[in-house]
Order: C-alpha cells, then structure tokens, then sequence
C-alpha cells in the first residue's frame, strides 16, 4: 500500500466524506484519520502537512473550484480532483490551478487508490476518458496575447472600449485591434463571438474572467 499518507478531504456531502476513508482503508495506509472537511477554509484551518487533499468541485458555500485548488496549492498540498461533475472546462480549469489529478465518483475504489498515491508523490493523474475530453478543451482554447487577454477581460466584463484603452494605456484604436485579434483568434477556434455576452461566456469558460458576475446582451 505503500507509505503511509495524511490525507485530506474537502466534501459537504456527509456520507461520501465519511465513505471515503473506508473505502481506501484496506487500499492506502493512513499515517493518521483523515482530516475531513465541508470546505476549503475549514480544512486549512484544522489540517497541517497533508501528502494529499482529495477536493469536491461543487460546494455548497459558493466558492469557484479553481480558487479552492489555488488556496490548497499555496499551501504545499497536492490537490486530486473527486467529483461529480463531467464539466472539461471545469475540470481544466483547475489542472491549470494547480490540481495534480481528477477521478470520477463513479469509479472504483482501486482507481481512486491508485490517484491518492500517485498525487501524494507529485505525479499526474489523468485517466484515458478525461485526458481525451480535456485534449479537445485545450486545442479549443485560443492563445491570446497578454494584451489581447486584458482587453477581452475588461470589455468583457462591461467597460466601453474607450475606458479599456483609457485603463490600459493605448489609443482607443489600439484596443479595438486587440479585441478584433482576439475574435479572430476564437472564430479560428471553431467558438465564435457575436455579442458581448458570447465574448464574456467565452472568457469566463477559458478562465480570463472569473464567475459568476453580470452579463451584457449589447452586440459586441
């Protein structure tokens, strides 16, 4: 079974947080309980020098799943994904937060057994189904220039382009250019944008904006 882990678990679902420790029992060797918790906050409050946390991505307090990744990475704690949700975009994410790996609560106890260890030595692990779902994310996300990326997050967010050139420090034709490269950029991508509500999806979904927040229904 390998070393023995001090293992974390941030879920506000009582009964999987409690199954989990003894469905590994016989599969991971534990250095001591598992430390369980409804959410990040509380689990970094009540834990120290985790080898690993196994981390929900919806929880019931409203944090964003690539925060909650963030703030157990600063940490010093390998992050595996324990989830429900069969979101790619969501789960990459927060591999680019920092997560070493993702499971499916439909999948066996050996499997998660094998991501806890494999996390806890700082390794990957991605299986075949999500390594091909997020494959396609990936290739579906344009490579933005910085400043292409800032005026997608201003405009997007709702400021007139006048006030993100103002904000950035160019000429208000500088900043529609860099917002047409960016279009382009997702037109090429096979995503389009039309409006600044598609501009603002599009963002949020590739991470440039962070949700939820309003959203704008004018032509982009």
């Amino acid at each position: 079974m390998g070393r023995a882990l001090r293992v974390g678990i941030v879920d506000d679902h009582p009964a999987i947080a409690s199954g989990i420790p003894a469905g590994l029992a016989d599969r991971v060797s534990f250095a001591a309980e598992p430390v369980v918790a409804t959410t990040v906050g509380e689990l970094l409050a009540a834990a120290d020098g985790l080898d690993v946390v196994l981390l929900d991505l919806r929880l019931q307090d409203g944090s964003e799943p690539p925060a909650n990744v963030a703030a157990l990475v600063a940490a010093g704690w390998p992050v595996l994904l324990y989830t429900q949700v069969r979101q790619p975009q969501v789960v990459a994410e927060c591999l680019r937060a920092g997560a070493l790996g993702v499971v499916g609560k439909h999948e066996s106890w050996e499997v998660l057994a094998e991501a806890v260890r494999t996390v806890a030595d700082g390794d990957a692990h991605v299986n075949a189904d999500w390594a091909a779902a997020l494959q396609l994310v990936m290739a579906e996300r344009p490579v933005l220039a910085p400043r292409e990326a800032q005026v997608v997050n201003l405009y997007a967010t709702g400021l007139p382009l006048k006030s993100v050139a103002r904000r950035l420090g160019v000429a208000e034709e500088t900043a529609k250019e860099y917002l047409a490269r960016a279009k382009r950029k997702y037109l090429d991508a096979g995503r389009p944008v039309r409006t600044r509500t598609e501009l603002y999806l599009r963002a949020v979904e590739d991470g440039l904006v962070a949700p939820p927040g309003e959203r704008w229904s004018d032509d982009a």
